[in-house]
C-alpha cells in the first residue's frame, strides 16, 4: 500500500514563500489573524479586571499596553491586509512590552510564569499565521527575549528565577521553536500538494466533461444519419433492384458502392471494451472525418487494467492529439492519415502510432522533439514520455522520411 506522505513532493522556500503570498491565502490568514488579535484583545481587557480590584497598576498598564497594541495591529490589517508585517512587528512589539513589565516589576510574590508560557506558545501561532519562514522570524522575538533577560546582567533586575528557566529555557525556546517551523512545513506541504491535486483532478473533470459532450454530438450525429438510411434504404432496394432487372450490373456496383461511401460517415463508437480509450478514438475518428481522412485504428484493451485513469487518459490523448495537429498543416486531405494501436496483454501496454509529417522535425539531445511552434510548449511529447517513465517503461519519438512515429511502452500489472 502507497503511503501518501511518500508521494507528496517537497517544495523549496522560494516555493512555500510564494504559495503563502497567494493572495486566497493571504485573504484567509488575514481573517484567522484578526479573529486572533480580537480574541487576544479580550483576554488582555478582562486581565485588567482582577489587577484593578488588586490595585495592581503595573499588570493594569501593562494588559492595557497589549490591548492597545493588538487593537492598533488589527486595524491596520484591516486597511492593508498585510498579515506578515502584522504579524512581524506584533510579536517584537509584545516582546517590548513584556520586557518593559518583566524588568519594572517590584513585586516579587507575584509569579510571571503565565508570562513565559505565552511566549513559549508564540513560535505556533506566529508560523501558522505568517507561515514557515516569516513565522519563525517573527517567533526569534520571544528568543531574543529570553537571552536577553537570562543571559546578561538584566537577570539582576528580574525577580528571582530557579536555576531550570535560566539555564534551560532559551533552550526549550528553540526547540519548540523548530518543532513548530516542522509542522508548520508539513501542513503547508499538505495544503500546497492537495491545491495541485484539486488543480489536476478539475482539469481532467473538465477535460472528461468536453469528451462527454463530443461523445454525444458524435451519438445523436449518427443516429440521425442512421434515420436518413433506414428511410431511404427502400428507395435505395428499388433503385438497385431496377438496375439489375435491367441488366445495367455495372450502375448498379456503382450504386451500392456510392452507399457504401455514404455510410462511412457513421463514426465507430466501439473500438475496443476500455471507456477511456474507446471515447478517445471515437472522439478523434470524428475530428479526422471532418477533415477529410479516415482514422485507422487498432485497440485491444480490456474495461479495466492496472492503471490510473488520469495517465491513461493523459498518454492516449497525447498521442492522437499530436498527430491530429500535424494533419492540420498538411494541405491536402489526401495526404493525411493517422495509424495508431493500443494493445494491452495483461502485463505490457504498447502503444505505436504514425502519420505523415510535412515538417522536418528536429530533436534535443534527450531525444525529445523541439517544438515548431512561434511559442514552444513541447508539453505533450514531456506527458507522453513522464508516464511511460512513471510505469517503468520508455517512450521514443522517430521522424522516418515524411512519417512521424510514436512507440510507448510499459508495465501495467
Amino acid at each position: 500500500m502507497v503511503n501518501f506522505l511518500d508521494i507528496r513532493p517537497k517544495y523549496s522556500l522560494k516555493q512555500i514563500i510564494a504559495f503563502e503570498s497567494d493572495p486566497i491565502q493571504c485573504k484567509e490568514k488575514t481573517r484567522t489573524t484578526i479573529i486572533l488579535l480580537t480574541g487576544f484583545i479580550l483576554y488582555s481587557l478582562i486581565a485588567t479586571i482582577p489587577a484593578a480590584l488588586d490595585e495592581y497598576k503595573h499588570g493594569l498598564v501593562t494588559n492595557i499596553s497589549i490591548a492597545i497594541l493588538f487593537l492598533a495591529l488589527a486595524i491596520v490589517l484591516w486597511k492593508t491586509n498585510k498579515h506578515i508585517i502584522i504579524t512581524i512587528a506584533g510579536s517584537y512589539m509584545l516582546s517590548i512590552i513584556l520586557f518593559i513589565h518583566l524588568i519594572m516589576e517590584t513585586d516579587w510574590t507575584i509569579g510571571m510564569d503565565a508570562f513565559w508560557l505565552f511566549i513559549l506558545i508564540m513560535p505556533f501561532v506566529t508560523d501558522y499565521l505568517a507561515g514557515v519562514f516569516f513565522g519563525t522570524i517573527s517567533a526569534l522575538s520571544g528568543y531574543f527575549l529570553s537571552i536577553l533577560l537570562f543571559k546578561t546582567p538584566l537577570l539582576n533586575y528580574l525577580q528571582p528565577y530557579g536555576s531550570n528557566m535560566i539555564n534551560w529555557f532559551p533552550i526549550i525556546y528553540v526547540v519548540v521553536m523548530l518543532a513548530a517551523a516542522v509542522m508548520e512545513y508539513e501542513l503547508t506541504r499538505f495544503q500546497m500538494h492537495k491545491k495541485e491535486s484539486d488543480r489536476e483532478i478539475a482539469y481532467y473533470q473538465d477535460a472528461r466533461s468536453k469528451r462527454l459532450k463530443e461523445q454525444i454530438s458524435i451519438y445523436e450525429g449518427n443516429e440521425q444519419t442512421i434515420r436518413k438510411y433506414k428511410h431511404d434504404v427502400r428507395h435505395h432496394n428499388r433503385v438497385v433492384a431496377g438496375l439489375i432487372s435491367e441488366k445495367r450490373y455495372d450502375e448498379a456496383l456503382s450504386y451500392l458502392k456510392e452507399i457504401d461511401s455514404m455510410l462511412d460517415t457513421v463514426t465507430s463508437v466501439s473500438f475496443c471494451d476500455n471507456q477511456i480509450v474507446n471515447e478517445l478514438l471515437s472522439i478523434y475518428s470524428a475530428r479526422c472525418q471532418k477533415l477529410g481522412f479516415k482514422l485507422r485504428a487498432k485497440a485491444i484493451v480490456p474495461d479495466k487494467i492496472p492503471m490510473e485513469s488520469t495517465d491513461l487518459t493523459s498518454l492516449v490523448a497525447n498521442i492522437l492529439e499530436n498527430a491530429f495537429e500535424a494533419q492540420e498543416r498538411i494541405p491536402s486531405p489526401k495526404g493525411r492519415s493517422i495509424q495508431i494501436e493500443i494493445e494491452y496483454d495483461g502485463r505490457k501496454l504498447k502503444i505505436q502510432s504514425k502519420n505523415p509529417c510535412c515538417i522536418d522535425t528536429k530533436f534535443d539531445e534527450n531525444g525529445m522533439p523541439v517544438s515548431s511552434r512561434a511559442i514552444q510548449s513541447g508539453m505533450g511529447t514531456v506527458q507522453i514520455k513522464s508516464i511511460a517513465e512513471k510505469y517503468c517503461g520508455i517512450a521514443s519519438f522517430i521522424q522516418n522520411n515524411d512519417t512521424f512515429i510514436v512507440k510507448a511502452l510499459m508495465t501495467v500489472m
